[in-house]
């Protein structure tokens, strides 16, 4: 395995580990993954540092109103260096009510389904791969009948 290919690898872990933890809202988790100076651009809001993230994080709905996934695919990492690194990844985000009954959560046209592409920039700290720009960017969405 090249260099290359194991700081694709990496980030890749990054990426699925980032999605399982905010899914779960294991925020202190969440933030290990962003440089403490780190941008964070998603639906026209700018979010600055490890502060400013929590406080993003934190206004989610909570697991009583909202049950949320994420799924990635299309991920590709076009810009590896030694130290610093960039990439997209297609991220599909679910959400719904938690279920009232055994099962699964329902969620409707207007929370499930949306397409985003996240474009990331990377630096390696300590050694440890860390986002220093996120911007996510909706890509499609669905529409009520």
């Amino acid at each position: 395995m090249t260099n290359e290919d194991a700081t694709a690898w990496a980030l890749a872990r990054l990426n699925t580990a980032f999605y399982h933890h905010y899914d779960r809202r294991e925020y202190d988790a969440v933030l290990e993954f962003f440089a403490p100076d780190a941008l964070y651009e998603r639906l026209g809001q700018k979010i600055r540092g490890h502060a400013e993230i929590l406080d993003l994080l934190n206004a989610r709905p909570g697991p009583e109103e909202l049950t949320a996934r994420h799924i990635l695919g299309a991920t590709h990492f076009h810009t590896i260096g030694d130290t610093t690194a960039q990439g997209t990844i297609t991220l599909l985000g679910y959400g719904g009510r938690p279920p009232t009954e055994p099962g699964p959560a329902p969620y409707t046209v207007a929370t499930g389904g949306h397409i985003f592409e996240q474009a990331d920039h990377y630096r390696l700290d300590d050694g440890r791969w860390k986002i220093t720009h996120r911007t996510l960017h909706q890509i499609l969405t669905p529409i009520s009948d």
